[in-house]
């Protein structure tokens, strides 16, 4: 399955949509902040950063027909954050290669609103439309308990804890149309 271009997708609440050049300043102020990337990276981003990963998110559509969306409220349209789907080839045990990724980062200032549950179901549903492999995955880091329950609501299951980067993730699977 391959797509030149992400698909626009309506929740309730928000909209999921491609990445553009004028989202950059929101996407790289919410990965500037620590409470943002202390379950990440462990590290806020620079500008640099944030460009380096904001691009290469922009190019998973094209080359793996999948990607990461830009969230937003339909209600006022403010950047919420980013929900998606990767390859990212990791070395991690059991390996990941080939099984879609979800990850999903949503700015502080809308934390508690239910918005990366709601992101990450629109997600996982297209997913289930779209993929052509029997699972899909996510690794969250083992002290990260909002992730965890988001994972655990869209059917995701506890697979193995890990080690990535020096950090313990667990990492979770969901077979693809369930």
């Amino acid at each position: 399955m391959k797509e030149s271009a992400a698909p626009v997708l309506e929740t309730e609440r928000l909209w999921l949509k491609p990445p553009e050049h004028k989202d950059f300043p929101p996407y790289a102020a919410m990965w500037a902040l620590p409470e943002v990337t202390r379950e990440i990276s462990g590290k806020p981003l620079s500008e640099e950063e944030a460009w380096t990963r904001f691009l290469r998110n922009a190019g998973l559509w094209p080359v793996l027909g999948y990607g990461y969306w830009h969230v937003f409220e339909r209600d006022g349209g403010a950047f919420v954050g980013q929900v998606g789907f990767a390859d990212f080839r990791r070395a991690l045990t059991p390996p990941l290669t080939g099984m879609p990724e979800i990850g999903w980062v949503i700015a502080p200032d809308h934390h508690g609103k239910g918005y990366a549950s709601e992101a990450a179901r629109a997600a996982v549903q297209w997913g289930d439309e779209n993929f052509s492999v029997d699972h899909m995955c996510c690794i969250i880091g083992v002290n990260n308990a909002p992730s965890i329950r988001i994972a655990e609501k869209c059917g995701f299951s506890f697979v193995v804890k890990a080690d990535y980067h020096a950090s313990a993730i667990n990492i979770y699977r969901r077979p693809v149309a369930i």
